[in-house]
């Protein structure tokens, strides 16, 4: 006699995580209440405060569950692409399918698409503290990213490196979130790629050329965009390129002269 599987129910803190990431998903982490949540989890308040003593600390909790393997992934792919370089320079296009390639191939799958929505959102919430926690669970691999980066194109200017990375993190999360904008401008028989591989081979082709292209005559002597958040708000490392001082940047008046009696 063959022994059943063992389809055991969700634990209580396995589904206060799952409804609390669908709820964060469709609505924004600050327009769900713990309450919301314990209700739609068949909990208590008091577990929540059991397992994660706060919602900040839950939200925490959901990243940290669904990045790890992700970054663990990246770390390895990272790893590979170095050692086959050795003290040549990486191909930048290896280093991108490394970073990009785990977080794309989740985001096709049923859960990984609520998580990327998730993601698409925190990472641009008003509420600093959210971000905090968006930037924090990434920010080791994606250092190591950067430094691989780095390596991969060497002759870029801090400041066009800067730019390039921000329009690499960018495309990232708007395919990921794939909110359905584009499909608004363009005829519905082009949409996303459902094939995985096809839709990173063509993003890519777009990100490796932008990053290798040669930059404009203007680009190495333009001060660098100073965006309105802090750097620490951003999630900047120190190996992207210091923002010049908003001060020293500012235009000086000319004063006015005292007219002739």
């Amino acid at each position: 006699m063959t022994s059943k599987p063992d389809i055991s129910p969700p634990s209580t803190r396995d589904r206060i995580l799952e409804v609390a990431e669908r709820l964060f998903a469709e609505r924004g982490y600050n327009k769900v209440s713990l309450r919301s949540i314990t209700a739609a989890a068949e909990a208590n308040m008091a577990a929540v405060h059991y397992y994660f003593r706060t919602k900040e600390a839950l939200l925490r909790a959901i990243f940290e569950a669904r990045v790890a393997p992700i970054s663990e992934e990246r770390k390895r792919l990272l790893r590979e692409v170095l050692e086959r370089s050795g003290d040549a320079r990486p191909p930048i296009r290896d280093v991108l399918a490394a970073f990009i390639g785990p977080g794309v191939r989740l985001a096709r799958t049923p859960e990984g698409a609520v998580f990327n929505q998730l993601s698409a959102i925190c990472s641009v919430d008003p509420d600093p503290t959210v971000r905090a926690i968006v930037f924090s669970v990434h920010d080791e691999v994606a250092q190591e990213f950067v430094r691989a980066l780095q390596r991969a194109c060497p002759e870029l200017d801090p400041k066009v490196f800067f730019v390039r990375l921000q329009c690499v993190f960018g495309s990232m999360m708007y395919i990921r979130a794939n909110n359905g904008r584009v499909n608004r401008l363009l005829p519905q028989d082009a949409p996303l790629p459902h094939d995985v591989d096809a839709l990173l081979d063509m993003m890519l082709d777009f990100l490796a050329a932008g990053l290798a292209a040669p930059g404009s005559t203007r680009s190495a002597g333009t001060a660098a965009y100073t965006h309105p958040l802090t750097a620490a708000e951003q999630g900047t490392t120190d190996c992207t390129a210091s923002l010049p001082d908003a001060e020293a940047a500012r235009p000086r008046r000319r004063k006015a002269r005292p007219r002739d009696a």
